[in-house]
């Protein structure tokens, strides 16, 4: 554990972020998944919008962003 005051506000607010990002990928990841078991054009917009939401975050590439998004387009199309 840090001694220094500075390093203990930031080793918390790690934490914080830490926190908020998983919440964003696990929300990403469900929004996705829900998608996948019943694939309609409402779920479509609510997944790619969460993707969008965790590249602009930057916590997925905007690569894997776009090839997220593609794939799903494409089973929507199926």
């Amino acid at each position: 554990m840090a001694n220094i005051k500075s390093a203990i506000k930031r080793a918390e607010l790690n934490v914080k972020q830490n926190s908020r990002n998983s919440a964003q990928k696990s929300a990403m990841r469900s929004a996705v998944k829900a998608f996948e078991a019943n694939p309609t054009e409402e779920l479509f917009r609510a997944a790619s919008s969460s993707i969008d939401k965790a590249k602009s975050k930057g916590l997925i590439h905007k690569n894997k962003a776009s090839r997220d998004k593609a794939r799903l387009a494409r089973q929507l199309a199926n």
